[in-house]
């Protein structure tokens, strides 16, 4: 009998990641659950005949995995620290992995080990391409080179359009939020994206050089989790063009980033991000398509003290809900498998070189990452 998946949040990255393992899993089933009609409509769309959906914010209103293999939960923004499908999925004894890229709810799923221990289920948090992938390529590196003792991730993006407003969100929220640092065997903290963090890293093509900040990801949570003998972890990022680095800043720290900020606008109460977003899109929506390409790039780099040795780098012409999506499916396919262990942790509980596998099949099917992962030494 095949299995059946449930799949929370049906935006860019979720249908990306559903569609995928549709393709790759024609006897499975599944459901798909959002709080947006739209969004809703566009997920059954993607195979009416085996997917069914559900009208539901579970925020509000919980969510029920009885008789569920594994959920998929893209619904953000995680920063916001909800559980809600986590501790649907333990309750149900279903695998579960999310999406999450903000240490504030990586942290909140972490707290549910001793739960997930007590059922037997496996919770993975911080699928995706950084986290996810970028974890994966840091375990190959530190399995290959014995000497490493370091991992720096800088992930860098260009996107086609502003996305979503749960993705603009995050990427505001990035702003304002404390920056995890792993650190000579302590964790400290650090401001997201500000002048006074950006360190300048020759990547690979397109970009070349570039100038990356610190970012309020969580992979130094999860890999000082799996490493905590390790020097530093310690995760940048960087927007392209480079002054959109600035504008995001300048943006948070003025307040767009306040989750407790509204405004008077006649009768109605608003978040002032919300009207960034309708600007931005309305902007997208009112010029003339251009021939601007997408690009993610996530660069792992392996340290000896202080000076690089190793870095692999994976690089997809596309916006970043291919990769995020492809990342998702590969913690999918490798959750449905089964012998991943129980209790909740980030992707580094998924043996890196069958998540690597299934990046590289998923990658090869998708027409992504046509350069695979490559190696520089230095």
């Amino acid at each position: 009998m095949g299995k059946t998946i449930l799949l929370v949040g049906a935006g860019h990255m979720g249908r990306s990641a559903l569609g995928m393992l549709a393709r790759q899993i024609p006897d499975a089933r599944f459901k798909v659950v959002d709080r947006s009609p739209e969004n809703l409509a566009l997920g059954i769309a993607v195979d009416p005949k085996r997917i069914e959906g559900e009208l539901r914010d579970i925020t509000n209103g919980g969510l029920d995995a009885d008789g569920v293999d594994l959920v998929l939960n893209f619904a953000g923004p995680f920063f916001l620290g909800s559980d809600a499908a986590a501790r649907a999925a333990i309750a149900a004894g279903a695998a579960y992995v999310d999406v999450c890229d903000d240490a504030e709810g990586t942290q909140t799923i972490l707290n549910l080990h001793q739960a997930a221990l007590e059922r037997t289920v496996p919770v993975i948090t911080g699928g995706g391409n950084s986290p996810g992938i970028s974890n994966w390529l840091a375990c190959d590196i530190l399995k290959s080179n014995r000497n490493v003792d370091g991992i720096q991730i800088v992930w860098i993006t260009r996107e086609r359009d502003p996305g979503g407003l749960a993705v603009l969100r995050h990427m505001l929220h990035m702003t304002v939020a404390p920056c995890p640092i792993w650190r000579d065997g302590r964790m400290e903290y650090s401001k997201g994206f500000q002048p006074q963090t950006a360190m300048s890293f020759d990547v690979p093509a397109p970009f070349g050089k570039i100038e990356a900040y610190d970012t309020a990801h969580p992979e130094p949570l999860t890999l000082a989790r799996y490493r905590p003998d390790l020097r530093l972890i310690q995760c940048k990022g960087s927007l392209y063009p480079g002054w959109a680095n600035q504008a995001f800043s300048t943006l948070g720290r003025i307040g767009f980033a306040h989750d407790d900020l509204t405004v008077k606008v006649g009768d109605q109460t608003i978040q002032p991000i919300e009207v960034l977003w309708k600007l931005l899109w309305g902007r997208h929506n009112a010029n003339p398509p251009r021939e601007r390409p997408a690009y993610t790039q996530i660069n792992v780099i392996g340290l000896e003290g202080d000076r690089p040795v190793v870095m692999h780098t994976i690089t997809d012409e596309s916006d970043m809900s291919r990769g995020t999506g492809i990342g998702m499916a590969a913690a999918a396919l490798a959750l449905l498998e089964g012998d991943v262990p129980s209790g909740a942790n980030g992707v580094e509980a998924i043996p890196f070189e069958r998540g690597l596998n299934h990046f590289r099949a998923l990658s090869v099917a998708e027409g992504a990452f046509a350069d695979g992962i490559v190696v520089t030494r230095f």
